[in-house]
């Protein structure tokens, strides 16, 4: 009897410490929809820097909890990534507001230039400085970077108008609901395609910043992951495994 519990005992600590070890070599990502670096098709989530991720963890020997990336809200996602445990969320812009909020590997892919577009059809509206755009409504993702971007610059909350989905934008933009929205060449490019949208009634306004696009662990993941993926992403890259990803989605 007394030789069955220890028997018993042991195979207790060693499921434990097995669990422990699989645990600590997992992590949840997360991410929205934003094509073309992460976005779903035929049921699996895909895109540019999707597969960076995916080819980065495999490379370092971190498996994916459940075998799936998750596609939430921007604003859900980004919040797990903060508050959570073994968190890593992409594709996401590094600023200096979020800088000690997470633990970066990348940039993933070269940096984009984020612009003011306005209806092309608003002759009424012609701005040439930020200080000058502080009298317009202004269309940003809830959460975002862009939302960042105008409080940091001191734009005024009431004029600062939030939606959880940028097509929505879009739509409030043509609709004469809003004055500006902030994107990317790409991007809008992509959505307006997307939407059915005439991409030639959107017009280029003003320069706003430029930021790189990065993986970003939650801070309470383990150095010891964060090293591993970033050695891994360092060695994709020096095998020119990462344009090869890039090359293949242009």
């Amino acid at each position: 009897m007394r030789k069955n519990y220890f028997v018993f005992a042991a195979v207790i600590i060693i499921s434990l410490f097995l669990g422990s070890f699989i645990s600590a070599n997992e992590i949840k990502v997360v991410t929205e929809t934003w094509e073309p670096y992460n976005f779903e098709k035929n049921g699996k989530v895909t895109g540019i820097s999707t597969e960076i991720v995916e080819y980065s963890l495999k490379k370092a020997g971190i498996s994916i909890s459940g075998n799936k990336i998750n596609i939430y809200p921007w604003v859900r996602a980004y919040k797990m990534a903060m508050e959570d445990e073994n968190i890593l969320i992409y594709t996401i812009l590094r600023t200096q507001e979020r800088e000690n909020l997470f633990k970066w590997v990348g940039p993933l892919i070269p940096s984009e230039k984020f612009y003011f577009y306005k209806n092309k059809s608003r002759t009424d509206i012609s701005v040439s400085s930020l200080d000058e755009a502080k009298k317009y409504q202004i269309g940003v993702l809830r959460g975002s970077v862009h939302e960042d971007f105008l409080l940091r610059n001191g734009f005024s909350t009431t004029l600062i108008q939030t939606v959880a989905d940028q097509e929505l934008n879009l739509k409030k933009l043509l609709a004469g609901r809003i004055d500006f929205i902030i994107d990317t060449d790409s991007s809008l490019e992509i959505r307006t395609k997307q939407m059915n949208l005439p991409l030639s009634e959107f017009e280029k306004t003003l320069f706003l910043f430029e930021n790189g696009y990065y993986m970003a662990f939650s801070k309470k993941t383990s150095d010891e992951i964060v090293e591993k993926v970033r050695n891994a992403f360092s060695e994709l890259e020096k095998e020119g495994e990462v344009d090869k990803i890039i090359e293949k989605y242009k």
